[in-house]
């Protein structure tokens, strides 16, 4: 069988992903400027997947529709991609997360899927969620062209996997990474990736 590709999609920005506020399952939609960017983005793509998958919040629906016009691709949402509830940390920038929770937010610098929230889903549960979805989604779409849209927590978590990494490097998986990054993956991938 074909190896698969798998392409990872940031979707566009919401007001609160330009502020700096931590989004989590808050539902927002994209902000105009960043969909227009998106749009350029996605153009300069030679190649994209055949089937697309986003959670199913307003930004990601939004940018996944952009993603799957360029490539006239089918469009699906999987509600266990979405990224973790961070309960009473959304809408903080991280300034105030430090000033408010400073334990917590050292915590979730150093050990981020160690961090519960405070009235919100464990990280260690999320990233169970998350990647049993992407493990289903790879044995289920295995040879194929397949394109995730993800938020940085969920996109950070599944980058983490790919590079079979134990959760300590999360951030370092989306921060001044690209917006969209593309792999070549055995047709095995999701049976391994759910060992």
């Amino acid at each position: 069988m074909a190896d698969t590709q798998l392409w990872l999609f940031r979707p566009a920005d919401t007001s609160w992903d330009a502020a700096q506020r931590l989004r989590g399952k808050v539902d927002l939609p994209a902000t105009e400027e960043s969909l227009a960017e998106l749009r350029q983005r996605v153009a300069r793509l030679a190649e994209g997947p055949t089937i697309l998958l986003h959670p199913p919040d307003e930004a990601a629906i939004e940018s996944g529709r952009v993603i799957a016009s360029r490539f006239a691709c089918s469009l699906s949402a999987v509600s266990d991609l979405a990224d973790p509830d961070l309960g009473l940390l959304e809408g903080l920038s991280l300034a105030e997360f430090e000033r408010r929770f400073e334990s917590r937010h050292a915590e979730w610098l150093a050990s981020p899927l160690t961090v519960i929230p405070p009235e919100g889903e464990a990280m260690a549960d999320a990233r169970a969620r998350i990647l049993d979805a992407l493990a289903e989604i790879l044995v289920q779409r295995a040879g194929q062209r397949v394109g995730i849209v993800l938020h940085s927590i969920a996109l950070a978590i599944v980058r983490d996997a790919l590079a079979r990494g134990d959760g300590s490097r999360l951030w370092e998986r989306v921060e001044g990474r690209s917006w969209c990054t593309q792999y070549v993956l055995p047709a095995d991938a999701g049976v391994l990736l759910g060992d």
